[in-house]
């Protein structure tokens, strides 16, 4: 049965549009309809879903730049923790989990750490095996990061797997496009493990060619995937879109999707494109390796090896239409049997039940 009076504070380094920050919103919103009282923390003053929390009826707190205000920022932290007295706390990635278990003391909340990737940076690694044992429940959103993290002996041995909730597309959405030249489509910021100098390296091995890229991506005004574009002679193959908020009006129109991560937990933006039937080519990588290949939907290159994902990315435009549909179908199917919105988040019910 659910406690529609448990109090929940969901807690996030960031309210930045990744997979994370979506996957947060996605859980928020179906708690809120459920009757949980919510409070959602970001630990930094960014917020890309204004708009969508203020929509849903979330609350929402954000906080400032830490360098500039360490002692009022954890004064407030604090203070949003006294005044909404949870009963649970669900703490999104390191830096959230490490605060969570700093405050699980004074405040006397159970506490789920959610963990979304399969490396962690060196600078929490010791942080975070040190204070293990703080958590109530551990969550993964894929089986390579579980088998990582307890292989490291960095988290409790009774972690768990939820993977990431997806919604499917409408029937319209994944009917196959025409285009004048081969659309590929690529979903993903400019950070430190997406890896587009490999991408950017592929597509210059692929000229000429009758293909392009839409990359679809905040830049954080980065200027040098614009000159590297310009050296390598390939802006007549790119598009730097920037962040979208619908990035799946592109996903439509694609005929291929590629991601060339070097690290990377469970994709979000993989799992969204196998929802709009999309074949996949990605880096062979624990969560992706674990995804396309258990889907069998698209093709796997190296890391850091452009020689190949443009061997990859040649082969996938060389396939026929409807070899490229039955791939994406097998993706489709994949993510509706394990990844739909109605099983991940009972599920996570469970689990918030059970603390």
């Amino acid at each position: 049965m659910i406690n529609q009076h448990k109090r929940i504070i969901l807690l996030s380094p960031s309210l930045s549009k990744g997979g994370v920050e979506t996957q947060l919103l996605s859980i928020a919103s179906d708690l809120h309809s459920r009757g949980f009282d919510l409070l959602i923390i970001s630990l930094k003053p960014k917020n890309e879903f204004d708009l969508s929390f203020k929509r849903l009826g979330l609350k929402v707190a954000t906080l400032n730049n830490w360098r500039n205000e360490p002692y009022k920022n954890w004064k407030r932290l604090n203070r949003l923790f006294s005044i909404h007295k949870p009963d649970l706390v669900i703490a999104f990635m390191f830096a959230a989990i490490l605060f969570s278990r700093m405050l699980k003391r004074r405040h006397g909340f159970k506490l789920i750490s959610a963990i979304r990737t399969s490396v962690i940076p060196n600078k929490w690694h010791l942080l975070m095996k040190l204070s293990k044992m703080m958590d109530d429940e551990v969550v993964f959103n894929s089986a390579a990061g579980k088998a990582s993290f307890e292989r490291l002996n960095l988290v409790r041995k009774e972690s768990k797997v939820i993977h990431n909730l997806i919604t499917m597309p409408s029937v319209s959405m994944i009917v196959p496009q025409k285009h004048a030249v081969f659309t590929w489509v690529c979903v993903a910021h400019f950070s430190w493990n997406k890896d587009y100098l490999t991408l950017f390296e592929a597509i210059a091995l692929l000229k000429p060619g009758s293909f392009r890229v839409d990359i679809i991506g905040g830049l954080n005004e980065a200027s040098w995937p614009y000159q590297m574009v310009l050296d390598l002679g390939i802006k007549k193959y790119v598009r730097l879109l920037d962040f979208q908020q619908e990035p799946s009006l592109y996903l439509h129109s694609a005929d291929a999707f590629v991601l060339s991560s070097h690290s990377e937990g469970m994709p979000n933006a993989i799992i969204e494109a196998m929802s709009h039937g999309k074949p996949i080519v990605a880096t062979a990588i624990d969560g992706i390796t674990e995804l396309v290949g258990n889907a069998g939907c698209g093709m796997l290159t190296k890391k850091r090896n452009a020689k190949d994902l443009a061997e990859k990315m040649k082969a996938m435009m060389a396939l026929s239409a409807t070899e490229r549909h039955q791939l994406g179908h097998k993706g489709k199917l994949y993510v509706e049997q394990h990844f739909n919105k109605e099983k991940i988040m009972t599920q996570w019910v469970e689990m918030i039940n059970k603390n």
